[in-house]
């Protein structure tokens, strides 16, 4: 399959210029990829923006290496291979096929992740690592540990960005229109939200793997609890329009 380019498609300044450089193949099992060219397309896109603001605001040149952390089958991947043509750009999922397929489109090199944080093992450091959609599913406690366990992948000076569920969940929730889980699990998570700056629960019938949403202040605490990162940029709704984003980068 190949994804078409609308004539209209509006995208994020910075990444009108790598359009002519995307490599527009989609697998045939892109579980993103819901049948609409333009979202799947500046979704993508957003991701690149959030990326390439955040570099330059930390002043760092165009990463030598970098790791798409739950990189599926590459809607962020085809863009980072587009703005960084000469990089070195590692894919993890659990899913194979999808990184299977980023290696083979994107020139990239491919590693099977796990749900065991503690025994995850990255097999190089990277100046860039993107987490997209993960902590998105996960504890607080195993949010708190897979930031250190991917800032302990980064050289110095490297960079860890990652989108998170922000108050802008609770209101597409509320609204009814994209429920991201049924109404008792979710009344667990919003008072555990207002409580405690992180609500989660397991999806029904899994075990450590559902929906959380975060105060940026929580997100911005777990950093200050370390001397050797800091915060350069934290912005909600940066992702999409939908997630919120923090940018660590390693002392």
């Amino acid at each position: 399959m190949m994804l078409q380019i609308p004539v209209d498609l509006e995208l994020p300044s910075q990444t009108r210029p790598f359009l002519d450089q995307l490599n527009l193949a989609l697998d045939d099992d892109d579980a993103m990829y819901a049948g609409n060219d333009r979202h799947y397309l500046s979704c993508g896109a957003s991701a690149l923006a959030v990326i390439l603001s955040s570099l330059q605001l930390c002043g760092v040149a165009a990463p030598a290496s970098m790791l798409d952390f739950g990189a599926g089958a590459g809607r962020v991947t085809r863009w980072l291979r587009a703005a960084f043509p000469d990089a070195a750009i590692d894919v993890c999922d659990l899913r194979i096929s999808g990184i299977n397929f980023c290696a083979r489109s994107f020139r990239a090199s491919s590693w099977v992740s796990g749900t065991d944080i503690a025994s995850l093992r990255a097999p190089h450091q990277y100046d860039l690592i993107w987490l997209g959609s993960v902590v998105t599913h996960l504890s607080a406690d195993d949010t708190r540990h897979l930031i250190d366990k991917v800032a302990s992948w980064c050289r110095r000076g490297g960079l860890v960005v990652l989108s998170f569920h922000g108050r802008h969940a609770l209101a597409r929730q509320d609204s009814g229109t994209s429920p991201y889980i049924d109404n008792e699990r979710w009344m667990v998570i919003q008072r555990d939200y207002l409580q405690h700056g992180f609500g989660y629960s397991d999806y029904p019938g899994y075990n450590g793997y559902g929906i959380s949403v975060t105060k940026p202040s929580w997100m911005a605490a777990v950093v200050e609890q370390r001397q050797d990162l800091r915060i350069v940029s934290l912005s909600e709704r940066a992702w999409d329009g939908h997630h919120d984003i923090v940018a660590i980068q390693v002392l």
